[in-house]
């Protein structure tokens, strides 16, 4: 049994400080931290959302998961219910929407260091890790004037993200059926920039650090968010060697703001 997850909330637990902002010496830091942690998220859109949410956990269809990475320590067969993927490889609810909010942050604008926001960016959202699509809708909702590009490995997953996000009214989406590397490299072929980039996929620390590594390259200045940071120990190297001006830290995200110009510092939050 992993109780490792266990001991690593119980070590943010007595580490991490408020999200009121006490202590934090960026001020693009505060803001985010008092405007987007703390802020009320679009109750339409999260509704949207937690529809889908609904509408996945009620399906008994049995799908044919292909697994590319290290997948989850949970689904690990071939044939699994559309329910059960739902249950326990969707993002929460409450991580869905603050990444709802982050996304909606960036609307018409890109970061620009401790000076706030400047003019706008055509940078895409990217997503590593599509699976049934809810949490690329919150994105994709959240940012409609931005292109928003999920990756998915399972042919499978894949189609059933892409009906999903269309239906909900999501066509600022697309979904991509490739490795992520082969995605990453693809992407990088084009000469696409990123403004937001959400990993939620293959969860070793190895991969974690060559996708940053890769996306930091396409583009001046963005925010990178990772998904289960405290999964394992593995993981949370990772996290810990990873390098940025600023760095967030929740229980379940990881976030880098690879901006110019912040104050400097490593921050945990009770989220």
């Amino acid at each position: 049994m992993n109780f490792y997850p266990a001991t690593a909330f119980l070590r943010h637990l007595l580490t991490a400080r408020s999200t009121a902002g006490h202590g934090v010496h960026s001020p693009f830091v505060f803001d985010f931290l008092t405007q987007v942690v703390r802020g009320k998220g679009d109750v339409l859109i999260m509704g949207e959302v937690e529809s889908l949410r609904r509408e996945m956990l009620s399906d008994r269809r049995t799908i044919r998961v292909t697994d590319l990475g290290s997948g989850s320590t949970v689904n690990n067969g071939e044939e699994r219910r559309v329910s059960r993927i739902a249950s326990v490889a969707a993002l929460p609810q409450r991580q869905a929407a603050l990444l709802s909010r982050i996304a909606a942050s960036l609307r018409g604008v890109t970061p620009r260091g401790d000076k706030g926001p400047g003019p706008g960016d055509p940078g895409i959202i990217l997503e590593l890790g599509s699976s049934l699509g809810i949490s690329t809708l919150a994105l994709a909702l959240a940012a409609p004037e931005r292109r928003v590009v999920t990756i998915e490995g399972c042919p499978e997953l894949a189609a059933m993200a892409r009906r999903n996000l269309l239906r909900h009214g999501a066509t600022n989406a697309e979904v991509l059926n490739m490795e992520f590397s082969d995605a990453l490299d693809r992407l990088t072929g084009e000469g696409t920039e990123i403004s937001l980039a959400f990993i939620d996929g293959n969860h070793s620390g190895e991969a974690l650090k060559q996708y940053v590594q890769v996306i930091r390259s396409m583009g001046e200045e963005m925010i990178i968010v990772a998904d289960d940071i405290h999964l394992n120990r593995d993981m949370y190297s990772a996290w810990c060697s990873l390098a940025a001006p600023a760095t967030l830290e929740t229980y379940r995200f990881g976030i880098l703001f690879c901006l110019r110009s912040l104050t400097p510092g490593r921050y945990r939050v009770r989220y």
